[in-house]
């Protein structure tokens, strides 16, 4: 049986020792799921407690192990001889050691069995020269709005007691414990007397239920005890680690990192419902998310309703290497929810939420790529279809019929901060992105073409892959036509121009009627911003006057309806291209109300003018241009920003501008830098995100959604899994591809600096700047020199 990686991880160390159940092996629920988190305390603070939320029910709930010998109570960190360390940690499960005197070790093992019940061993060993008595107890807490609940043990009929925790919601959780009984001074804790004799060893499991019926928790928590065998589960976990990737790189914490990335990858699969046929993943599986009010899940925030295409794209090509049920099912959702005419939605969920938007044109790179991984040729076969009509729907929302399709909504790019839009945000432009010809689309469906072509002439469909040339071709040249002045630019939708603002009113009185006369070469439109009033909207008519692209009169009129309202803020922008603004006026306003208006600037850079360079479309000169760019204006400390640095609205925080580190994005890029033999860049920027995680897991005890552009903190949704280690990417980086034990890929310029070794399925890769060493699970061994290419590499025996 393989053994789990062995640690020493301290307090002072990157920990994310949150745990939830692991849908490949336990139960899941949607709409009750209850995570855990293993505090390391320190000084006065007990030195382990393990925490929830009860899915965002209360403010904490605890459970702290204590021993008292000799009359002496041991939890609080300063108390112990050696405080906990991690010693090993797997998906749904976590091990601790420490010394609580030089004589008694201490081992704590946590197990998530489902998402209402998690239970744990304390095994203490007796090292000394003669026997020992203490008791073992654990000690509940529970608070709810700052305050703190008081607890109450409850006698059981098979003697002894269970520890009720109190009403957490509509919840009533208890913990029962293996013989264990209140010793009547306190009603927080229950616990056990044992007498251990020199060198020997005891241990007490305990279970933990959180239920809507005490009398159920208690039950379903004696029944627990009664079947669950610790180390028949800790066999199945050990084999499921077969399955993850160790990677070690000399650097404890590093290693750590990639650890922690993999344990929360794996940990945010939730498992099928009636909704959707897969396996599917939350955005962020905390102590504090995981709680539906109305029982069906459709309440649940954001990071919990539905499959985000950026997070799918992160997930599902790194649980490839691990399980190809896993990460091909993302797809298989996907395609699920697709509608005769091709259409995806961008977000289903596993209680049938549907975002309303088309999804996100990254699904055939992404099922290419889950491919490369697996090497699932019905996958393939399965997929491709609708795929291919996915495609073709994408290329139908083409306004213009111009070949190039546009964006229906902010939201569908993932990112709805950019400055030319930031629709709703104060700081933004504002404009309508429906008007407007994007680069970023432009690379999403390319690639996407590209890819398919791909699977077209691997699956020997020659019709269909002869077809697509030139529809690839067509988009490439569309592309080329939003290349101006050394760089890929917005384009107005209609117009085919880039162009800057022009300022037509600053700040005039809503009541009154403004005559502005200013002509505009090119025609170009409007935007126009309305504040004021709080969050009351208007009864308002807008109504522009002046003179349209071909130098016709022209008068366009909205209602407060056609305007974007938040915050006491109202925007529009016209559907008419004006060549002359004469007038412009609101009816229904008070003089309390302040009016803007400007005309649409799409000169401004941000990181859609770099995305063409992981469309895998671009000519070698072309590919150097866009990383020159990148280096000159999106490279930042912790990686790639999202906005560039020389831009009036870029925030490294993200907070009050465009900017942060996000990890998908990063990913695309880094992707792009590989696919045109930029591996030490791609490789500086896998390590310069890593090293703000590093110092963010240290710190803050969790990944984060995304990262400070220029210091390592994280920022965003707490525990996020869009913020782990792109482990994609890190392979790629790497260059290692482990299909099987008999099989797998490597090579290539290693730019990683210091050996690293990738051991999965039985085989060990190492590899450095002398070559590359590969180990098979038979013991044959295949040595690469250092200018040796990427590869296949099969076992002879």
């Amino acid at each position: 049986m393989t053994s789990l990686r062995s640690w020493r991880l301290t307090s002072k160390q990157p920990l994310s020792l949150q745990i939830a159940a692991d849908a490949r092996l336990r139960p899941t629920d949607y709409t009750d799921d209850q995570v855990w988190q293993l505090q390391l305390g320190e000084g006065e603070s007990p030195a382990l407690a393990l925490q929830t939320r009860y899915g965002g029910r209360v403010g904490l709930a605890s459970l702290v192990p204590m021993v008292t010998l000799e009359r002496r109570p041991i939890y609080q960190q300063q108390a112990y001889v050696q405080p906990p360390t991690v010693t090993a940690f797997a998906p749904g499960y976590l091990r601790t050691q420490a010394k609580l005197t030089p004589e008694l070790a201490l081992q704590a093992d946590f197990f998530v069995l489902d998402s209402h019940s998690v239970s744990g061993t304390f095994s203490l060993k007796n090292t000394g020269k003669r026997p020992l008595e203490f008791r073992l107890e654990i000690i509940g807490f529970l608070a709810t709005e700052g305050k703190e609940h008081r607890l109450g043990v409850l006698p059981l009929t098979t003697g002894g007691h269970a520890l009720p925790l109190g009403q957490a919601g509509n919840l009533y959780p208890a913990v029962v414990m293996q013989d264990g009984s209140a010793d009547g001074l306190s009603a927080s804790k229950i616990g056990v007397t044992l007498m251990v004799g020199a060198n020997k060893s005891a241990s007490v499991q305990w279970v933990h239920v959180g239920l809507p019926d005490l009398r159920a928790s208690v039950a379903q928590a004696q029944e627990h005890l009664r079947t669950f065998k610790p180390s028949a589960l800790l066999d199945e976990i050990r084999a499921a680690a077969e399955d993850l990737p160790v990677i070690e790189t000399g650097d404890l914490d590093t290693d750590a990192t990639i650890a922690f990335s993999g344990l929360h990858l794996m940990q945010s699969f939730l498992r099928p419902t009636a909704s959707l046929p897969h396996a599917s993943f939350v955005g962020a599986r905390q102590p504090g998310r995981g709680f539906s009010p109305n029982g069906s899940g459709t309440d649940h925030i954001r990071a919990w309703s539905g499959q985000n295409p950026t997070l799918a794209y992160l997930l599902a090509l790194g649980v490839a290497p691990v399980d190809a049920a896993l990460a091909e099912g993302i797809v298989r959702n996907y395609l699920a929810v697709q509608r005769d005419d091709g259409w995806i939605d961008w977000k289903p969920g596993l209680a049938g939420q549907r975002q309303g938007l088309l999804c996100l044109p990254v699904l055939a790179r992404l099922a290419w790529g889950i491919f490369h991984y697996t090497e699932n040729d019905q996958f393939l076969r399965d997929v491709y279809p609708g795929l291919l009509k996915f495609a073709e729907c994408w290329l139908k929302m083409d306004a213009d019929g111009d070949g190039l399709p546009e964006w229906q909504s902010e939201v569908q790019t993932g990112y709805p901060f950019m400055p030319t839009f930031a629709l709703g945000l104060a700081w933004g432009q504002n404009a309508d992105i429906r008007l407007v010809e994007a680069p970023d689309l432009a690379a999403y469906l390319l690639s996407e073409l590209i890819t398919l072509r791909e699977i077209a002439w691997y699956l020997r469909d020659s019709e269909t892959h002869a077809s697509l040339e030139a529809v690839i071709e067509a988009l490439r040249e569309r592309l080329e036509r939003l290349w101006s002045d050394g760089r890929y630019h917005y384009q107005d939708r209609d117009t085919h121009a880039s162009t800057a603002s022009v300022t037509l009113l600053d700040d005039g009185y809503g009541n009154e009627e403004h005559f502005i006369a200013q002509p505009l070469s090119p025609p170009n439109r409007v935007t126009v911003r309305v504040t004021g009033g709080m969050e009351h909207i208007p009864n308002m008519q807008l109504s522009i006057d002046g003179h349209d692209a071909d130098g016709k009169p022209i008068q366009e009129r909205a209602e407060a309806a056609d305007f974007l309202w938040t915050h006491g803020r109202g925007v529009y922008t016209t559907r008419s291209l004006f060549s002359n603004v004469d007038r412009l006026a609101l009816e229904g306003l008070v003089r309390v109300y302040r009016v803007s208006a400007h005309t649409v600037d799409t000169t401004r850079l941000d990181l859609s003018a770099i995305l063409p360079l992981w469309s895998v479309g671009l000519t070698p000169e072309r590919a150097a241009e866009l990383v020159a760019l990148l280096k000159a204006e999106f490279w930042r400390e912790t990686g790639v920003t999202m906005c560039a640095s020389s831009d009036p609205q870029f925030d490294p925080s993200n907070a009050e501008g465009a900017g942060g580190v996000w990890a998908f994005w990063l990913t695309l890029i880094g992707e792009g830098l590989l696919e045109y033999g930029y591996l030490a860049e791609a490789a500086e920027l896998v390590k310069n995100l890593i090293a703000a995680q590093v110092v963010t897991l240290r710190q803050a005890r969790a990944f984060h959604e995304f990262y400070h552009a220029d210091e390592p903190r994280g920022l965003g949704e707490r525990g996020s899994a869009a913020g782990i280690v792109p482990l994609h990417l890190l392979l790629r980086v790497l260059g290692v591809r482990i299909i099987s034990p008999g099989k797998v890929w490597a090579g290539g310029t290693f730019h990683w600096g210091s050996a690293v070794s990738i051991s999965h399925r039985g085989v060990k890769i190492t590899r450095s700047a002398d070559g590359t060493l590969i180990r098979f699970p038979s013991g044959n061994t295949v040595d690469l020199p250092p200018d040796a290419p990427f590869q296949e590499i099969t076992d002879t025996q």
